[in-house]
């Protein structure tokens, strides 16, 4: 292929970051990571599943908020980066999408791949470009992309990209993966019990902690985790070094509010909801899955209908899905991740936190009888 420069400085430029690129090479040293290994094999083994495939693949990490996909994808792109020709990681694409905007990004994308490119265009890519891409082995990953479009809109057409090229996505939409067509989605899965009480232990004690003393009180934060990483780094990073009552506090502390930042990292998730879809989780959240009964898909159909005619609850149920937020079993039966389910009680406390009677939702005893008193006092 031939490339043309205005002077040699830009010819010497090229040369620069081409050799640059090609030596770059990370170390990485991944302490702390529990479990990683193997969820990173899993991954490569899905890149490579096609070996004798020419064309690139879009490879996608689905799960819930805080579950770890981000800190796979890193993990994966540390380690396979040196096999390819060009590399680029784009760190939380909704957020920067939205604050730079997709020209802006693309620009920045393809210039870290072959050198400084200039590109007005927003839904296409010059032909230079696309040219001198189709020869090139690289390695893209998107992180935290919740609209399927942006993906065509930053990257163009997958297979622009040359033979061997994978384009990594991490969502909390399985849907954003289906409509863009993934080779391979990955589904990340909580942390085993062993695997959450060791991520714990290693975030919340130094070598000379008396670890054992506190043995009892680390396995209740790992039941009350339920296996997600966020949860127990930042229990972890809260705890470390204080004293046996300050963690008995804690967890009380945890019946009653879920950690702030946790809370925020799931929220994202209710947040992309539209009006129908958030009434029905909030519903199956202080409702259906704190009764703990064991209900199926088609009875969830027909107890969350309005009226006789209303069909629009099984395409909730499965954006919910697609989302995350609620799973169903082999058998059919409705599950919920505990701390989504606090983060949708969460939501409806905070539409009044002093008086129960406001509240569009209520399940728990005790706000229930404050409320009905109130209502007995004004009425």
């Amino acid at each position: 292929m031939l490339v043309s420069y205005r002077n040699d400085a830009d010819m010497l430029k090229a040369i620069i970051d081409l050799v640059l690129m090609r030596l770059r090479k990370s170390v990485v040293i991944s302490k702390g990571l529990v479990g990683i290994d193997k969820r990173i094999a899993d991954v490569e083994s899905l890149i490579h599943r096609d070996v004798e495939s020419e064309k690139a693949r879009l490879i996608g990490l689905w799960g819930m908020g805080g579950i770890g996909k981000t800190t796979l994808a890193e993990e994966v792109f540390n380690k396979l980066r040196s096999k390819y020709e060009g590399c680029y990681f784009l760190a939380n694409e909704r957020e920067q999408s939205s604050r730079k905007g997709k020209v802006s990004l693309k620009e920045e994308i393809f210039s870290a791949l072959l050198g400084d490119v200039k590109i007005d265009t927003p839904n296409s890519l010059p032909e230079d470009i696309v040219r001198r891409i189709r020869q090139m082995k690289v390695l893209i990953i998107l992180d935290d992309v919740n609209d399927s479009d942006h993906i065509t809109e930053l990257l163009g057409a997958v297979d622009n990209f040359g033979s061997g090229s994978s384009i990594i996505v991490t969502t909390r939409d399985e849907q954003v993966l289906k409509a863009s067509k993934a080779d391979e989605i990955y589904h990340l899965r909580e942390l085993t019990s062993d695997e959450a009480l060791e991520l714990f232990n290693l975030n919340a004690f130094n070598q000379s902690d008396h670890q054992r003393e506190y043995d009892e009180l680390s396995k209740r934060i790992v039941h009350y985790a339920k296996g997600l990483p966020l949860i127990l780094k930042v229990l972890a990073h809260r705890l470390h070094g204080k004293n046996e009552e300050v963690w008995e506090s804690e967890i009380d502390k945890l019946k009653m509010v879920p950690p702030t930042k946790v809370y925020d990292v799931i929220k994202l998730s209710y947040d992309d909801l539209d009006r129908k879809e958030k009434q029905i989780f909030l519903d199956l959240a202080c409702f259906v899955c704190r009764s703990r009964l064991k209900i199926t898909i088609d009875c969830l159909k027909y107890l969350l209908k309005d009226g006789e005619r209303d069909n629009s609850v099984v395409v909730a149920l499965e954006r919910l899905k697609d989302k995350a937020l609620i799973t169903f079993s082999k058998d059919n039966l409705l599950c919920m991740h505990d701390s989504i389910q606090e983060m949708a009680w969460e939501i409806v406390r905070q539409e009044s936190t002093e008086n129960p009677v406001n509240r569009s939702r209520l399940w728990d005893p005790d706000d229930t009888y404050e409320a009905l008193e109130n209502d007995k006092v004004e009425a």
